[in-house]
């Protein structure tokens, strides 16, 4: 059942241990294999997700949390086929010792055992507040000008947890290049609702090192193999995976809103941005 086996494409990226969420409470779920996508529910609970949640309502003081909104960035890139990825919501970022993200830390060890804590930025919990909300086409991947050697290099893995449901199937993760769920066979983009407590895992960049030591035969740089699936080599032996280039749709209804948990995972040790080294 392919839903339960490692898909090989992990040789190239993080390990990841199922064993504390192959229980009757939580369901892992491979949704993709190459690249890797992983859901896993209940992976907080909703007491856990409402003490989270609850940092957006009534924010901690600020040697804890600190809020920063951010708005669309379209108009300055008109001019630009590419255009940034408009994205219009409300961020905080949480000191690793709050206790509201004890949880959300520990789970995240056991599920990448391999990670250190000093290895992920700061939680980042999202809120997008109704329709003109959400998050355009996007990789997690940094530029080379960004993976500095004080960023912790590329970001690895981004695991995301959503801290309430959103009316209507709405608020979708949505992967722009991913095929996959479709009714009656018929695959459609990848996408993930948010449930309460669910977790969303994937890695917006390789390791070329383990592949290099597999393949003898096989030229990491054989742009036939790649067909541009991939970015440059970095420093730290990581090349951005560009399929993973996903959005985040906004949240439909009255009242609707979206809260997200965030935690994007370098290849080695990261200076946190806004509270520094201190936990």
């Amino acid at each position: 059942n392919h839903h339960h086996n490692k898909p090989a494409a992990l040789q190239d990226r993080c390990s990841v241990n199922l064993d504390a969420f192959h229980n009757g409470r939580c369901k892992a779920q491979w949704l993709h294999v190459d690249p890797p996508v992983l859901t896993v529910d209940n992976f907080l609970t909703e007491q856990e997700c409402d003490d989270i949640r609850r940092i957006t309502i009534s924010p901690p003081p600020a040697g804890v949390v600190r809020v920063i909104k951010l708005k669309s960035r379209l108009s300055e890139s008109k001019s630009n086929n590419q255009g940034t990825a408009v994205r219009l919501s409300t961020t905080w970022y949480v000191r690793y010792g709050a206790p509201q993200v004890a949880p959300l830390l520990r789970s995240r060890m056991q599920l990448l055992p391999d990670i250190q804590l000093e290895q992920t930025e700061e939680v980042q919990l999202v809120r997008y507040m109704g329709e003109g909300q959400g998050f355009g086409w996007h990789e997690d991947a940094l530029s080379e000008q960004e993976a500095t050697m004080d960023a912790g290099g590329q970001r690895i893995a981004t695991l995301l947890v959503y801290l309430d449901d959103c009316q209507d199937g709405s608020g979708r993760t949505l992967f722009r290049d991913l095929r996959g769920g479709g009714k009656d066979g018929k695959q459609c983009r990848l996408g993930v609702s948010p449930k309460k407590g669910r977790a969303l895992l994937f890695f917006p960049a390789i390791s070329t090192t383990a592949s290099i030591v597999e393949d003898d035969n096989t030229s990491t740089t054989d742009d036939d193999e790649d067909n541009g699936a991939f970015g440059n080599v970095y420093f730290d032996h990581t090349r951005a995976d560009h399929r993973t280039t996903h959005a985040g749709e906004p949240p439909t209804g009255q009242n609707g809103q979206k809260h997200i948990a965030q935690l994007w995972i370098h290849s080695g040790i990261h200076t946190p941005v806004v509270f520094g080294r201190v936990l």
